[in-house]
């Protein structure tokens, strides 16, 4: 955020000390001012140049804004009109305008400050490739016109000249996610040899852009649904009921996107991502709803090694609700499962002992562990508190050190795939960091 501040406070300085000068001197400046805007722009290129201002989308509105604020000073200074008579109406209201105008035009880097990626640990390199496939077997339910549903993926895989294969893990995002969510758990993953494909659940992501450019937004129906199920009072039966589409939904992408895997790795032999999977070995891991799709998927395929849950109520698990309470699946779940939740998360959880799904699932599991996070809250299990601290506080981030939570969670999950799609024989996972 420090170089948005930087160039917002500069601006803004810039505007209220010219134009107090010009009230001070009850002149209007015309010539002056116009120079000053060329030098803004001229200022503005160099950073850009030097690499100061990595340019993004973040500067797109504040770069047009500039230009044609210089074109008209060029303009201006071009043309050389008389001096404009001083009227102190005139210029405060330019004031007011140009300092709105600026603050508007560097919203977006303000919310979405500049910020380094963090650097991969492994020894490989990785590229990345997206595709949209089209599931012949479903149709599209959020639209009408009897299309199929297509489902957008995106891997990360290693970059090797051997003959090298490395297991797969597929993640999916949560309610209004989107398939960047964990740009680097995928990339750290895959610079230590795995091939990650994270989903765009369309419809349920917050957009999905698909290979042909067309972006699909969420749908607003399924928005207020979630809200409304994460709001005070909600109808459990209701909530019970809606989860049941979400999740079947979802563990149809999931399964379709891995089908479409295991028969590309067999029969197409031309694109590297395909040729770099073992298909023997599989993780699969979600965050919130995302994690309860992939706890599911756990129990509908022979052919997954392990399971990863972030932060999410494992509903899949839940039979029934009835009474005033939910009933739960009485068979242990037998893939490895790892739980990582903020503290909050499981102190709530506490509370409700075995009415409360993870809990009875964790108790019951044939192999399972948990992991706390200290200060953290739902969105920390993201990047979104990296890339835009301002909306992840809003949305749901604690106080937790963004950096120190997704590293050392992004190493929690790699020690974890190591020993079970690995065979590493450590495994020294703490319950609470």
């Amino acid at each position: 955020m420090m170089i948005g501040i930087i160039v917002l406070v500069s601006l803004i300085l810039a505007e209220l000390f010219f134009n107090g000068f010009c009230i001070l001197k009850k002149k209007s400046y015309r010539k002056e001012k116009a120079i000053l805007n060329c030098c803004e722009l001229g200022l503005f290129v160099l950073l850009a140049l030097a690499g100061v201002i990595q340019w993004s989308f973040r500067w797109g509105l504040l770069a047009v804004f500039l230009v044609v604020r210089g074109i008209m000073a060029l303009v201006s200074l071009v043309r050389k009109k008389p001096e404009k008579n001083y009227k102190l109406t005139k210029v405060l209201l330019k004031t007011v305008v140009s300092l709105f105008l600026v603050m508007l035009v560097l919203t977006p880097a303000l919310v979405f400050p500049q910020t380094t990626q963090l650097k991969p640990t492994g020894d490989y390199d990785c590229e990345t490739v997206s595709y949209t496939w089209t599931d012949k077997n479903r149709v599209e339910t959020f639209r009408e016109d009897g299309s199929n549903r297509k489902v957008t993926v995106q891997f990360w895989y290693p970059v090797t000249e051997t003959d090298e294969t490395f297991p797969l893990v597929v993640f999916s995002h949560g309610a209004f996610g989107y398939r960047m969510s964990n740009l680097s758990t995928f990339e750290e993953l895959a610079s230590h040899g795995y091939v990650v494909c994270s989903i765009d659940h369309p419809y349920h992501a917050f957009f999905t852009k698909q290979t042909d450019g067309e972006i699909i937004p969420a749908n607003r129906e399924f928005i207020q649904a979630v809200l409304s199920a994460n709001g005070e009072g909600a109808d459990e039966a209701e909530i019970f009921s809606r989860s049941r589409e979400w999740l079947a939904l979802r563990c149809g992408d999931m399964n379709f996107v891995l089908d479409t895997i295991a028969e590309q790795t067999q029969n197409n032999r031309e694109e590297l991502v395909y040729q770099c999977i073992d298909f023997t070995k599989i993780g699969v891991i979600g965050h919130s709803m995302g994690g309860a799709a992939a706890v599911e998927l756990g129990r509908e395929r022979t052919d997954i090694d392990a399971v990863i849950d972030l932060e999410g109520t494992m509903f899949g698990e839940e039979t029934a609700y009835a009474n005033g309470a939910y009933q739960f699946r009485d068979t242990p779940y037998l893939l490895p499962l790892l739980s990582i939740d903020s503290m909050a998360y499981h102190e709530e959880a506490d509370k409700y002992g075995d009415l409360y799904v993870n809990n009875v699932v964790l108790k019951n599991a044939q192999d399972a562990m948990e992991v706390h996070f200290i200060g953290a809250e739902h969105l920390n299990f993201t990047d979104l508190p990296r890339f835009s601290p301002i909306l992840a506080s809003y949305l749901g981030a604690g106080e937790i050190d963004p950096d120190y939570c997704i590293n050392t969670m992004n190493g929690v999950i790699l020690e974890y795939y190591n020993h079970y799609l690995k065979g590493d024989p450590e495994l020294s996972i703490q319950e609470t960091y």
